[in-house]
């Protein structure tokens, strides 16, 4: 099981992670994790996949060394994208250049579990020889512990494409990156249908209507 690392030292943090911790982890929140936490044991840490933009170090080598590590989990593997349908895992970077092979399963951009059931049933009609590989919201944590217990690997890799474009960018925080959808940079984004032809060409199912989407900026 993994779980965000926002316990003890902060230092590794930038400064602003660490107050974005700080707020979320409230006297109250961190009583609840405590109560269901177990001090003896050793967890995975789930921001694996968020290796850049929160570490102070954001601005030397170690975030390279840290993405190097995370491309060995799917190197010269065939793999199984799982994502949202403005999410686009890899189309415009390297990330995945050194998998084996890609397909697609295309899910909502927002509410997943809408389509749970459907996309649950797809993978499990895959050959378990393959790595799927999730980016679908909070269903994707639900997903990879589901197909875990039907003997397929599975990797909830959450936010991991948008760090490597950040990382690409090389500016040490968060930007809208054209054409991918991102939940956390409270700026008004407008997104339509992924079109790059090696995307689509990899895509073997869809569960999404497709329209536009709006995002409002947040207040």
């Amino acid at each position: 099981m993994g779980i965000a690392d926002n316990y003890g030292s902060l230092e590794k943090y930038t400064e602003q992670a660490k107050r974005e911790i700080r707020c979320y982890l409230n006297p109250q929140v961190r009583k609840e994790h405590l109560e269901l936490l177990n001090p003896e044991k050793k967890y995975y840490d789930a921001y694996v996949t968020r290796p850049y933009v929160m570490y102070a170090d954001n601005q030397t080598g170690e975030p390279g060394r840290r993405f190097d590590n995370l491309k060995r989990i799917w190197e010269g593997r065939d793999c199984i994208f799982v994502e949202g349908c403005y999410t686009g895992l890899g189309v415009g970077n390297d990330l995945f250049d050194n998998a084996k092979s890609v397909k697609r399963m295309i899910g909502p951009a927002e509410n997943a579990f809408s389509r749970y059931q459907e996309i649950l049933d797809c993978c499990l009609k895959q050959p378990k020889d393959k790595l799927f590989l999730l980016a679908l919201g909070a269903a994707a944590t639900v997903l990879a512990a589901d197909l875990c217990k039907e003997g397929y690997q599975a990797v909830d890799i959450g936010h991991i494409d948008l760090e490597y474009e950040w990382f690409l960018q090389g500016e040490g925080r968060r930007t809208s990156v054209e054409g991918k959808y991102n939940n956390e940079i409270g700026e008004e984004q407008r997104l339509l249908p992924i079109r790059d032809e090696v995307y689509r060409s990899q895509v073997i199912a869809e569960f999404y209507d497709i329209e536009e989407i709006h995002i409002e900026e947040q207040k």
